[in-house]
């Protein structure tokens, strides 16, 4: 019975390990400081921020050094091996080529083994706080840039001010418990961008404020809302006009680490493919479409009211009461909606006070619209209605208290049951609701199906495709290693550098191939991943093809 070279084993072993662990430790700290860089260089990161941000990119950047770093240790050591005819001499002495790779086979394995449950478990944790360390502190990324002049946007509301300084929101008179930062701005600047990036209202102010919250709701907490808080602001555009005597918004800013299933395990991505608006990018569309979808009923409850009675009531933020008198309501487009008279009749809209008192308004023409906000960080739906060539009474109407070209009424309610009714349903319940594909469906509500119909697919696919991914680099571990140990036999005549880009050009051709898979997966699915796949076979026929002009010297 043929004895297992055991001693020879152990000592390619040790000799491999050894040269891996130095190789990646260098690999590791280098890559780690390049990525580092441009986030410190951009204010994003303080120097102590730096320095975790470094420490916790060592590790996902294992799973790119560690292929890199074992194929060039075994490559190093077996053409060591080679040149001082060691392999030779076991050759001689009865050992074959295939077990004098059984070292380099291991260490392959375990690597993989290694590498996978790395890019499983370990991994996504690490990428998740590198992403929080530049994004989920919202208050000190304001700072930064609002600090260095520049304009920041988020979610189309863009905000500018002369100086920020961050404040302890229990300082504040009343303290905010719930907050996690205030922000004091200085002469600040605010604006609202609608789809095409043009300005849809804006306003000054001397002193603002921006208080910012973790909202649970918004991607399973990894997000935040955002309100802004501005005293004595001049505005102007959707804001109102002229002088208002406080101005407050809010707006979403989402945490960035759902966005992507790099930053998710195997049993989470097979949650998410159950559940995918868990994540943002399916998520946001899925609350937009909530929103809209309760716009639109809003609308329709106020037209069969018209239709049926000619009053219809709508609850006002004030306490008040909104009453419409009219015939009913015309076609939508978007989330607006012209208000019919009876006849030549004008449009009538009652306010009535908690107190009881009532403000009329006689019209000429007017419309009913949802109100422009964050759809991620609206609760509820509100509406205002504008009137044309209005006049104004009180009482029973005989007090005329003037007439004007227009007349905006804002803070109109929908029934709050709507927003969490369609919120609560799955992405497919939604779009069943909201008919999904039929004819008549209004524009706001098919883009909102449309957006978020192709991001869940997108999304389906970016699963399949980052699942097969981490294991085709896992595998492409193990032949990296073989591949160096099979080049470096073959030439064991040539310079160590010389045979070690023999192996890294047809490894680094592998990897790069396997990423442009998986790009391709997220777009077309099978195709990707044959080419990912064709990648890890076609450097594992390269290792055979070279193992077998070794075995035949």
């Amino acid at each position: 019975m043929r004895r297992q070279p055991v001693t020879l084993w152990r000592h390619i072993t040790t000799d491999l390990l050894k040269l891996l662990l130095l190789t990646t430790v260098v690999l590791v700290c280098v890559i780690s400081f390049a990525i580092t860089i441009k986030p410190l260089a951009d204010g994003e990161l303080s120097p102590l921020d730096a320095i975790s941000f470094m420490l916790f990119a060592c590790v996902p950047m294992l799973a790119y050094a560690l292929p890199f770093a074992a194929g060039f240790a075994a490559t190093l050591v077996f053409h060591r091996m080679s040149q001082d005819n060691e392999l030779l001499a076991s050759h001689a002495g009865g050992v074959s080529h295939r077990r004098i790779l059984a070292p380099a086979l291991f260490t392959g394995v375990l690597l993989a083994v290694v590498v996978g449950l790395m890019s499983d478990q370990v991994i996504p944790r690490f990428l998740r706080n590198m992403e929080r360390l530049i994004t989920e502190d919202v208050a000190r990324l304001m700072i930064s840039r609002l600090g260095q002049g520049e304009t920041v946007e988020f979610g189309g509301n863009m905000i500018y001010a002369d100086s920020a300084q961050s404040l302890d929101p229990m300082e504040l008179n009343p303290p905010l418990p719930d907050a996690e930062d205030v922000i004091v701005l200085r002469r600040a600047a605010f604006a609202n961008l609608d789809r095409e990036n043009r300005m849809e209202g804006g306003g000054t102010a001397e002193r603002a404020y921006i208080v910012v919250y973790r909202d649970g709701e918004i991607d399973r907490g990894a997000g935040s809302v955002v309100t802004l808080v501005a005293e004595n602001a001049s505005v102007w555009g959707d804001y109102g006009s002229g002088e208002s005597g406080k101005h407050q918004q809010s707006f979403a800013v989402p945490g960035a680490f759902r966005d992507d299933p790099k930053f998710w395990s195997f049993s989470e991505l097979r949650d998410l493919k159950k559940n995918p608006k868990s994540i943002a990018q399916v998520g946001h569309w899925h609350k937009r479409l909530a929103f809209r979808a309760s716009a639109v009923a809003m609308l329709e409850d106020v037209n069969r009211n018209l239709r049926a009675s000619g009053e219809a009531q709508l609850p006002m933020s004030s306490g008040d009461t909104l009453v419409i008198r009219a015939g009913g309501l015309g076609p939508i487009d978007w989330l607006t909606r012209p208000i019919f008279g009876v006849g030549d009749q004008p449009v009538v809209v009652e306010r009535i006070s908690a107190a009881g008192s009532v403000t009329r308004y006689t019209a000429e023409t007017a419309t009913i619209e949802t109100d422009r906000v964050d759809e991620l960080a609206a609760q509820f739906v509100t509406a205002r209605i504008n009137l044309e060539e209005v006049t104004t009474s009180t009482g029973s109407g005989e007090a005329v208290q003037g007439k004007r070209k227009s007349q905006t009424i804002t803070g109109a309610l929908a029934n709050e049951d709507l927003v969490i009714g369609y919120s609560e349903m799955s992405l497919d319940e939604l779009l069943v609701e909201t008919n999904y594909g039929a004819e008549g469906v209004p524009r706001a509500v098919s883009d909102a199906q449309w957006n978020g119909k192709t991001r869940e697919q997108t999304l389906q696919r970016e699963i399949v495709s980052k699942t097969h991914q981490r294991v085709a680099m896992s595998a492409a571990c193990l032949v990296m290693v073989l591949v160096g140990a099979t080049v470096a036999m073959k030439l064991r005549e040539a310079l160590p550098l010389t045979v070690y880009l023999w192996a890294f050009f047809p490894a680094l051709g592998c990897v790069l191939v396997i990423s442009t898979g998986e790009q391709l997966a997220q777009q077309s699915g099978f195709i990707g991943l044959a080419i990912m796949w064709g990648s890890v076979l076609g450097l594992l026929g390269y290792a055979i093809a070279t193992y077998k002009q070794v075995a035949l010297r």
